[in-house]
Formats: structure tokens, C-alpha cells, sequence
């Protein structure tokens, strides 16, 4: 006869051995969002409209200042790339380089900062800087998006060189969806 204690460890045994597969499969998902997920306590995002540029790079990057890891993504077909860096909503871990700050635009409702790699030290060529320039010199978007499933919130930048529109970075911008529940590419 076993006692309720033997029975309780077995369950308990049983229950731990159960977890541990489950997070094992998530972590050989085969999508590299999922498995990226499970290690982070931030919301990821995936594009579902990468205007035909495959994905060539997923990585997980070390925060220079400290805190949780942040997710580097490129998209590219030929010269032409689309950037996707996602971090803890308040983490800063990577400088994107000099560029001129145009009027905010909204990105399904949610205020994002667009910068132009147009050379703010050129003052004559600053002042001239408009979206077609994203283009010719590149450009990005910098934004907040929503935690999800209890999760913290996440700051996003999606990146645009090679000859990548305004109106293409809008698209891709406009596309991220979570990364748990969107079609996948």
C-alpha cells in the first residue's frame, strides 16, 4: 500500500517531468519568435508583410546597458533591407546612427518617431530632408507596442536601406503582430 506521501511525489514527479517536455518543444518550435519568446519576459512582434524580402538574419543580442537580451531580424532581397530591433519598452541597446527627426507618424494608432538618414551636420541638407529620402539614404521607425499575455511591453525599431519607400517601411510597420499568434512566413 503506498502512502499519500509516495503518491504526492510521484504526481509531483510526473507534473515537473510534463513541464519540462512542453518548454522543450516550444524551444524546437521551428520558429525562431516562439522559441526566442519563451526566454523573455517583453512582447515580440512578427511581421506579416516583409514586401517580399525573405528573412536572412534572427538573432538575440546582448543589451549593452544591461537587462534582458533584444531581438535583432533583417529581411533583404538584393541592396534592399528592412531591420526589425525589438527591446523592453525603456531598454536602449543600440544607437541607429545620426539622422533627422521628421513630424511623427502613426502606426496603427500609436505614435512613432521617424528619422531620415539624411546628415543633420549639413543644415542646407537637413532642412531639404522629406520621406522620399528614405529611399535614397534609409530611415526608421521608433515605437512602443502593448505588452501581451501579461507580458512588458516592447520598443520597436524597423529600419528601412537599399532602396526600401517611406510607404514600404509604413507597411511592415503597420504588420507586426504578435509574434505567438501571427501567420507564419
Amino acid at each position: 500500500m503506498q502512502t499519500k506521501s509516495s503518491i504526492f511525489g510521484a504526481l509531483l514527479l510526473a507534473l515537473a517531468l510534463n513541464i519540462h517536455s512542453n518548454s522543450a518543444s516550444a524551444m524546437g518550435s521551428g520558429d525562431p519568435y516562439v522559441d526566442a519568446q519563451t526566454g523573455l519576459t517583453y512582447s515580440l512582434y512578427k511581421p506579416v508583410n516583409t514586401v517580399g524580402l525573405h528573412q536572412v538574419k534572427f538573432q538575440l543580442l546582448t543589451c549593452g546597458g544591461g537587462g534582458e537580451q533584444w531581438v535583432y531580424v533583417a529581411f533583404a532581397k538584393g541592396k534592399k533591407k528592412i531591420e526589425i530591433m525589438q527591446t523592453m519598452k525603456g531598454s536602449h541597446c543600440s544607437d541607429p546612427g545620426l539622422s533627422v527627426k521628421m513630424p511623427s507618424v502613426k502606426i496603427n494608432g500609436i505614435t512613432s518617431a521617424l528619422h531620415i538618414y539624411c546628415d543633420p551636420t549639413k543644415p542646407s541638407t537637413a532642412k531639404k530632408c522629406s520621406t522620399a529620402d528614405v529611399s535614397k539614404v534609409g530611415g526608421y521607425l521608433m515605437y512602443n507596442l502593448p505588452g501581451y499575455y501579461g507580458m512588458k511591453g516592447t520598443s520597436v525599431q524597423v529600419q528601412a536601406t537599399g532602396g526600401i519607400t517611406y510607404a514600404q517601411l509604413i507597411v511592415v510597420a503597420k504588420s507586426l503582430t504578435p509574434a505567438s499568434t501571427s501567420a507564419s512566413n
